[in-house]
């Protein structure tokens, strides 16, 4: 089996990682999503990094890229992005144009690999896209592949990142749209004790699941959010936000959650579903 590999080259034992998630970006920069013009608090998410002197070595995205599917909202990602000036992973979630994405999102330091390999650290990017489906499930080729990858690297400590959430998050409406073959992806990351990590979005908030030795944990969108521990569909008035991981070559990593709370997003609650 071969592999779509990426080596970065960190240079000392530390690396930080920042996941973003969620854009839902449109071609018109006026395009809003339950009211939130997504470009403007997109940007306001890239300032508030800035502005907090993050300095990521590697870029992680987890989906929901684009809301209207338009190559243009791929492009407007591309060029903010590559302003960081690091490299950029991305998924495809349910809202994507794969094709797109993979198109628009692959010139450096944009990059559509799967594995990422440093000195101290093995990153997987794990792909839950179904085709015309909002809920989302890892195909049997996609478990092989995720399963050779922890083999072949079972000294790397390991952080595997995708769309959906492969655990439950206390929101009834959201739990029935996660990974629907969850149990497979829990069995396998049980079997490989060096997953240290997995990262997901899709659900618009902060959660933490812990399962023996792995923390699963998911980030705001970078637009609008939903109403934690909600039965049906809500949105909240929260602002965005990004988590932050610095990682360590024992292993270890340290989390970090932020809001961007000088953008206060104007959420039309009137609305049902997106």
């Amino acid at each position: 089996m071969t592999y779509d590999c990426k080596r970065l080259f960190i240079g000392r034992p530390e690396m930080t990682v920042l996941h973003l998630s969620d854009p839902h970006l449109f071609a018109d920069d006026q395009g809003s999503l339950l009211g939130v013009n997504t470009q403007e608090s997109f940007c306001a998410v890239l300032d508030d990094i800035r502005a907090k002197g993050i300095e990521p070595d590697v870029v992680i995205v987890t989906g929901d890229i684009s809301q209207d599917y338009s190559k243009a909202s791929y492009q407007f990602f591309a060029e903010q992005m590559a302003k960081l000036g690091k490299p950029v992973f991305t998924l495809a979630g349910n809202h994507d144009e794969v094709e797109h994405l993979s198109g628009c999102l692959s010139k450096p330091p944009l990059f559509n690999h799967k594995q990422i390999l440093t000195e101290h650290w093995q990153i997987l990017m794990v792909s839950s896209h179904l085709e015309g489906e909002v809920h989302g499930r890892i195909s049997g080729s996609e478990l092989a592949w995720l399963k050779g990858c922890l083999e072949d690297n079972s000294d790397l400590p390991t952080m595997l990142y995708m769309h959906h959430h492969p655990v439950p998050v206390g929101c009834d409406w959201l739990d029935e749209i996660g990974v629907r073959n969850k149990g497979e992806l829990l069995e396998l990351v049980t079997q490989h004790p060096q997953v240290k990590l997995c990262g997901f979005g899709h659900v618009h908030q902060f959660s933490e699941h812990k399962i023996d030795h792995a923390l699963y944990c998911s980030v705001p969108s970078t637009c609008v959010q939903f109403k934690r521990h909600s039965s049906d569909f809500a949105a909240s008035s929260e602002t965005p936000g990004y988590a932050v991981y610095q990682c360590h070559a024992d292993g270890s990593f340290d989390k970090h959650n932020y809001r961007v709370d000088h953008y206060l997003p104007k959420v039309n609650f009137a609305i049902s579903g997106y």
